[in-house]
């Protein structure tokens, strides 16, 4: 699997500047039949699917793109428990549902390398939305989540317009801990390679 493997300093300087980005102001997403491609956890949206992707900014060949099966009710446990932790602004607790290394990669970053408590905290920092596990599906190893955006309940929000846009994730759950998360387009079907299956 393509890991970018960073140092302490640059992931989470990648992460501020991501969440400064999101906090300076962007184009917003509402629930639509043409959804933007929003970021889980910053309510912001980038630009549409069909522009091209830099290589080092697409979701690896080796993640699954959509569900082909039910999700593993261990896996679902343990994200339901972090999104709840994030949602009141619980962040420290948050960032212990990630293992120590773990692999993070949200829209506009290639894989980051988290291996330290420092980073593990910024990535779930990085995540000012709320988000409720709607759905979610597996896809061997992987938990492929459709998230509801929402305003968080704690401290440390700012999802602002992103409130109730949608947003995908797959996650690798393993041991009780997030192992891998990547941020899935919104469209499997634009996905290059992705793998048949039924929608999570």
């Amino acid at each position: 699997m393509a890991r970018m493997c960073a140092g302490r300093r640059s992931v989470v300087a990648l992460l501020v500047s991501a969440l400064l980005l999101a906090a300076c102001g962007g184009r917003s997403s509402a629930p639509s039949a043409d959804p933007a491609d929003t970021s889980p956890g910053n309510g912001t949206a980038t630009q549409p699917q069909a522009q091209a992707i830099p290589p080092d900014l697409q979701v690896p060949k080796s993640v699954p793109q959509r569900a082909t099966g039910p999700a593993r009710q261990s896996s679902t446990r343990v994200i339901r428990r972090w999104l709840a932790a994030l949602d009141r602004g619980d962040v420290e607790r948050a960032a212990h549902y990630f293992a120590l290394p773990s692999t993070f990669q949200n829209t506009g970053t290639p894989v980051l390398h988290i291996d330290s408590e420092e980073e593990r905290v910024a990535v779930n920092l990085s995540l000012t939305c709320g988000a409720r596990a709607e759905r979610t599906g597996g896809a061997g190893a992987y938990t492929i989540v459709l998230f509801r955006l929402v305003e968080r309940t704690g401290p440390g929000g700012g999802c602002g317009t992103g409130v109730g846009a949608t947003a995908r994730g797959a996650i690798l759950v393993s041991g009780g801990l997030i192992r891998e998360w990547y941020r899935l387009p919104d469209d499997p079907s634009a996905a290059p390679d992705a793998p048949a299956g039924p929608s999570a």
